[in-house]
């Protein structure tokens, strides 16, 4: 068992959901990222929306990084009484939505990772993902659609 809660899980509503998947789907072949907006509701984070942001990762298709501005703006938007930051999404071009080694390396805990896959410019699914202090791996979350 991991150093982490088993109830700890990801709600998103049908809408962002739809949305997310969308422009997961948009900067096939490469990966798209972005910042999960919502709240914590007990053991659960729910995604009431998302910011998509440009991926600033030069070379590769198969990285990202999130701009750095986008996210500085979310944390002031946050502290000013706006949306919290429960997490980040990427999408995972033609493979698994589970996180690679780099993805482990660039995480920080308690956000969530909310991986999709999108496999010839479709987006199919997504797996969530808590980064785990203790074990240094990732542990998934289950995601639920409300």
């Amino acid at each position: 068992m991991d150093g982490l809660n088993e109830d700890d899980r990801i709600e998103i509503g049908t809408g962002v959901r739809n949305e997310l998947l969308a422009a997961a789907a948009r900067d096939y072949p490469r990966e798209a990222c972005g910042i999960l907006l919502g709240r914590v509701e007990g053991r659960s984070r729910v995604v009431e929306g998302f910011r998509s942001t440009a991926n600033r990762w030069a070379g590769r298709d198969d990285r990202y990084e999130i701009d750095p501005s986008s996210l500085r703006h979310a944390l002031e938007a946050e502290e000013d009484g706006g949306s919290r930051v429960i997490g980040f999404y990427h999408s995972h071009p033609d493979s698994l939505p589970v996180p690679s080694e780099t993805d482990r390396k660039m995480a920080w805990p308690w956000y969530y990772y909310l991986i999709v896959r999108v496999v010839a410019g479709e987006a199919e699914d997504a797996r969530a993902w808590e980064l785990d202090v203790e074990s240094g791996r990732f542990a998934e979350r289950p995601v639920s659609y409300t």
